[in-house]
């Protein structure tokens, strides 16, 4: 033939070794055989194909699939990298990272709230566990409470032991006193069903 139109494309033996020289399109993997790109090289008689890479094409894919060959042949297997994951056990979310099904113990399935709790099969409201969460909450505003309230007795306290209080400021301490008092009385786990006394003004 007087002219080659097209590049001169070159023949591997059974060994993967150049027989004849000229192009073969290149299918390049990363590190963990994951595809990467097509290129074009030129293989000169008795090399081999560079690390890494392979002249049998992959397959097109779906989004949800990644192209890897495992060193005989490609596979598809699914791909959820960037899916949001959450443990069955805590409700926490993670994101996947790896190619692969989800991990044992993780859901695509978020939970509703904090509380929520997994069946098996998809997540409901752990009662308890809101319950405990509103104990909790209850427990930190008594405290907050009561500290507040003791800090405005022992101020007005001094007044009132040295003589010296206003009939306001007595008015006040027996206010505060009987504030802090129903305040110690709150049942707590009555939470969130609770009717804290109004402070003294």
């Amino acid at each position: 033939m007087k002219y080659q139109l097209q590049p001169k494309s070159a023949v591997l033996d059974s060994n993967g070794l150049t027989v004849s020289s000229g192009w073969v399109v290149v299918y390049n993997v990363d590190v963990k055989g994951e595809f990467l790109h097509a290129t074009y090289q030129y293989l000169q008689v008795g090399v081999g194909l560079p690390a890494n890479a392979y002249i049998d094409a992959p397959k097109n894919v779906k989004d949800n699939q990644a192209i890897i060959h495992n060193g005989e042949q490609w596979i598809y297997p699914q791909d959820l990298r960037g899916t949001k994951i959450y443990s069955m056990k805590t409700g926490a979310e993670t994101t996947m990272q790896e190619v692969g099904e989800i991990p044992d113990g993780y859901t695509i399935l978020k939970p509703t709230s904090q509380f929520d709790s997994w069946d098996g099969e998809k997540w409901i409201l752990d009662a308890e566990k809101q319950h405990q969460n509103e104990i909790n909450q209850a427990l930190s505003k008594k405290y907050q409470l009561i500290s507040e309230a003791t800090t405005q007795i022992s101020y007005l306290q001094d007044a009132v032991d040295t003589d010296i209080a206003t009939n306001e400021e007595t008015e006040l301490f027996a206010k505060w006193k009987k504030y802090r008092a129903l305040i110690n009385r709150i049942d707590i786990e009555q939470a969130p069903n609770i009717d804290w006394p109004k402070k003294p003004k």
